[in-house]
This record gives structure tokens, sequence and C-alpha cells, in this order.
């Protein structure tokens, strides 16, 4: 029997940003190994990583592995171990393992050269042609894994052109150079005045006034009295491309600069125009339940993703998650380290378990739809097509109203369109199909209508979470799957992952609808994985833990 120490590596898979390195340890005490990457100058530890009955995982994501968060640098980096107990250092070889997987068909496979056979691991992240992040991993001289980076930075233009197009553009570069300086000398002047600790700020830059999970917790902070031993500010505006008016845009930087506590619930590019103190909390309480398609750094190299450098999100200091399963795809969106990310469960799915709420908005929902009431209610609420709010739109043509329509009428059923907020092109419904059509696309709170929801329609929705909380039978309209996969993809495997029957075309979606095959068994699996509290106290969770800071 071989008693040598040794540390192979047998898988290598990339996860979006996450590289996991994944292999055997012989021989060595498995609580003992610690491993770093190392470039001859710098050594950094990797944090996460598993050990399971002398196998290890490691989960590398590129984007936040080096010293505060920031980006693997340019250069050659060396995955290496090192025993705690005996001071031994060592190298992971790569094993033959690594290449034994013909079901792998590219041009790589049956080539006998390692060194070649590894390159199908590479990645690149594009930006742009000249705009990229590319990882290679290689097999190194002495058999083990190195990690080559290069980070194509844009380049910069000639002089000449530059200062052309500067001189054009004159006002511009000067109108946002003195709005940023005054925006930063107001925070800095408030930010020195004395501080009670209990400033707390609501703010979003995508909705005209507080709701959602910011207004759940404003709610239960009054019901609790926390209104009365903190000081509470509020600052909203409609969209992104909104502008604010003159007064809010001198109120703005001074609320920042006065709170010990601040509220967001979706990407807030204001809050990064300046730099806070250690002791200034932002939270982000997300404005979705769940991971499922991806957001922010997950979608590095994909359209309408952030550059490798981007600050966007690395300045929250608490987020929160649904479940201790999803805080992982959370810490890989927002660029922050996973202990950063409370599995708190979300405050706007406490309404879910809060009769007295339900019978009140169903009556809601029912005055506000009056064709609804006592009907079978179909809930048809896709997202957008696009890589944001400037681009957002939604294909109708997909959708056969005729067809839709005439199974309404003959069964009793009413259509309500929740389209999303960025799709600002609103759904034409025929003359006659208004009594059993209804466009619920202008009211905020999707929520209120699952209430009153027999069956939802959906695609790459979040609504999917809430609507597994209320056990509603889902069909997952993915007539762009493909395309939606390449463009955006998802934290896990589409197909396996949805709670509710797939259709491809409205004809086979019509189909599953009057056989009612919704593929319901799906979705009490879905819910207990993705809800780690299902009690209604997500909301008190958020303010004990992370604003009264009564958890660790």
């Amino acid at each position: 029997m071989d008693y040598t120490p040794c540390i192979t590596i047998d898988s290598i898979k990339w996860e979006r940003v996450i590289l996991n390195i994944a292999g055997k340890i012989k021989n060595i005490d498995e609580g003992s190994v610690l491993f770093s990457l190392t470039n001859g100058d710098v050594s950094l530890p990797l944090k996460s990583v598993q050990f399971i009955d002398g196998y290890y995982l490691i989960r590398l994501n590129v984007t936040t592995v080096n010293v505060n968060c920031s980006y693997l640098d340019d250069g050659e980096w060396t995955l290496m171990a090192h025993d705690n107990v005996t001071g031994v250092t060592y190298m992971p070889k790569i094993s033959d393992d690594l290449f034994c997987d013909d079901g792998i068909e590219d041009e790589y496979v049956y080539c006998n050269d390692k060194s070649i056979k590894i390159q199908r691991f590479n990645k690149k992240f594009t930006k742009s042609a000249k705009h990229y992040y590319q990882s290679n991993p290689t097999l190194n001289s002495k058999g083990g894994l190195t990690l080559d980076i290069f980070y194509q930075h844009p380049n910069k233009k000639n002089a000449l052109v530059k200062f052309i197009k500067g001189f054009v553009k004159l006002f511009k570069p000067l109108v946002y150079w003195f709005n940023k300086s005054w925006f930063k000398i107001i925070y800095y002047s408030a930010s020195l005045l004395p501080h009670s600790g209990k400033n707390v700020l609501f703010t979003s830059d995508s909705r005209a006034e507080i709701g959602g999970n910011l207004g759940l917790i404003y709610d239960r902070m009054c019901e609790r009295g926390l209104d009365k031993q903190y000081t509470i500010y509020m600052m909203f505006k409609e969209s992104l491309k909104t502008r604010r008016s003159f007064f809010d845009k001198f109120k703005m930087p001074f609320l920042l600069g006065r709170a010990d506590i601040i509220l967001i619930d979706d990407f807030n590019p204001t809050i990064q125009l300046v730099k806070y103190k250690k002791n200034v909390k932002i939270i982000q309480v997300w404005h979705a339940c769940g991971a499922f398609k991806t957001v922010g750094f997950s979608r590095l190299g994909k359209p309408g993703g952030p550059i490798i450098k981007s600050k966007s999100h690395k300045l929250y200091t608490h987020a929160i998650a649904s479940s201790t399963h999803v805080s992982k795809f959370y810490s890989e969106a927002f660029g922050i380290d996973e202990s950063k990310v409370y599995p708190t469960g979300v405050p706007r799915t406490d309404i879910f378990f809060n009769d007295e709420y339900k019978t009140e908005v169903k009556e809601r929902m029912y005055a506000a739809f009056e064709q609804a009431r006592g009907k079978n209610v179909i809930l048809f609420a896709p997202t957008f097509r696009g890589n944001g709010a400037k681009s957002a739109h939604y294909p109708f043509g997909k959708i056969n109203m005729q067809a839709l329509g005439d199974y309404c009428k003959s069964t009793d059923s009413v259509v309500i369109f929740k389209m999303h907020p960025f799709v600002k092109t609103p759904i034409f419904i025929p003359d006659e199909f208004k009594d059993v059509m209804i466009d619920a696309s202008e009211y905020r709170e999707i929520n209120d209508i699952l209430f009153i929801t027999d069956l939802l329609i959906t695609d790459y929705s979040s609504v999917v979470y809430e609507a597994s909380s209320l056990n509603i039978p889902m069909l997952f309209y993915a007539f762009d799957l493909e395309g939606y996969i390449s463009s955006r993809d998802f934290y896990e495997p589409f197909e396996t992952f949805v709670p509710g029957k797939i259709v491809k075309t409205f004809g086979e979606l019509m189909k599953a609808i009057g056989t009612n095959d919704f593929e319901q068994e799906k979705v009490a699996p879905f819910r207990d994985k993705n809800f780690e509290y299902q009690d209604g106290g997500s909301t008190d969770r958020v303010i004990d833990w992370l604003i009264l800071g009564t958890k660790e």
C-alpha cells in the first residue's frame, strides 16, 4: 500500500465566474490543509473550500478571490496546498482522470498532449473585442495547475482624437464633474456632523415611493416602536432614467452623509459616488426572491454585464437571501464574501403566512379587477427581453390572443397580464376580449395579484418563488430558452430547476392549460429548498440580525 502523501486534481469545471476545482487528498489530514494561489510574490488563501471523506472542492470566484474582494490580477497563479501540522507545502498534481471524459465532444478529446487537452477549460469574459478578461488553466512543468490570467483593458484613444471628442463634448463632462463634486462636498460635510448611530435611510433609484421589502421593513419597525428609537429618512426616484428634482439633488448626498444604516432593494448607482466610513451599514434587501436568472457579476462577459473592475454591488456590507442554498449565488452576483449574505428569508413573503392579510388583499384585488371575481384566474407574468431598462421589450407576437381569449370565454376564466416594469410598450387587448383579459402592468406589487391567481404562466421571472409559497401551479412558456441561456443564463439548470411544466410553443401552452398538465408535484420540493424559513418572520429577522445587529 502506498502511504505517500499527495493531493490530486481530478476535475475542473466553470460555473459562470466560479472555477470549481476538485480532487483527492491522500495520506494527509484534510483538517490541516489550506489551499492558496501564489504568483511567487503574493499568496492568496482560498476561503471557499469543502472537505468530505478525503475529497476536496475549491470554488474559486475570479471576481472576488483577490484582496478586498477584487479580481485576480494579470500573471501566472499556481495552486498550492499547505499542511498546517507538518509545515509541508504541496503542489496538487493534475491526474489523468481530468482528461478521461470522452463525452465532451471537442477538438481536445483525442489529443494525447495534456498541455493542449487542458485548454478546453479556458474561459474568456468578453466585454468587447478590445476589452476582455481571460483565465486559462494550464499544466505547469511540475504537473500542477497554473491559472494564466490576462486582462485586456480598453485601448486608450489617440491623444488628438481624445482631445477633439472631449472638446466637442466639453459641456457634458464639465457638468458631470461639477455635479459629482458638489455631491461629494455635501456628503462629506454631512458625514462630519455628530452621528447617533441610529440614522436609517430607505432609498431606491427605481421606485417612486417606499414599497416591497423596504416598505415591509419600515412598517414593521414602526409596529415595534423602532421609529421612535431610530431617525428614519427616505429618498426615492421613479426610475434610473428619471432626474431628481432640484431640491432632491442636494438632499440625497446630505442624507447619505447622515445615515448610519442604508437600505436599498435594487441596483442603485447613486450610492456608489462616495466612500463610506467603516461603521456604516449598507444593506441590500434585493427586490426578488431566490436566485433564478443571473444578475450582477454572474453576468460577467455577457451582454449587459459589468466589467471586471466594476465596483457595482461590492460596497454592500450586508445582503439578505431566502435560504442558505441561494446565499452563494448572491455572493457571486454582488461580488461580496458569502459571510455578508444572511439567509433571513425575504420580507415580501411574510404576507403569505398572514391569513387576515390574505383576506384583505383578495378583496382589494377583486375590487381593482372586477372581471376576476368568481372566475378562474390565469396570471401571465413573463420577464423582459433585452439588456436592461433602456432596451427592455417583450415579443407580444408570441401570444395568440385569439386562442387564449376563446379559452377564457369557454371556461369562465380571465387572464391578467402583468408585464415587467421595464417593458413600456403596453399589451394590446382586442375589444372582443376586454371582458376576459386585464392589463395589470401598472400595478406595482405582483405578490398581491398572486392571492387571486389559480395558474401562473411565466418564463424566467423570479415570481416563481412567491408563487411556490402559495402552492400555485405554474407553466413555463420558454419559447426562446436556448437564446436566453446564452445571453443571460441561470444559476441552476432551467430544465431541472423550475417548479412546473416547460412548453416551447403556444400550442403546447394551450394544450397544457386545457388538460391541467402543470407538473405541480415539483412545487413543494422547490419551495422547501429555496425557503429556509416558512414562518412569516423574515422581516423581523432582517431587523433583528442586520439593523439591530443581534446576530453575529
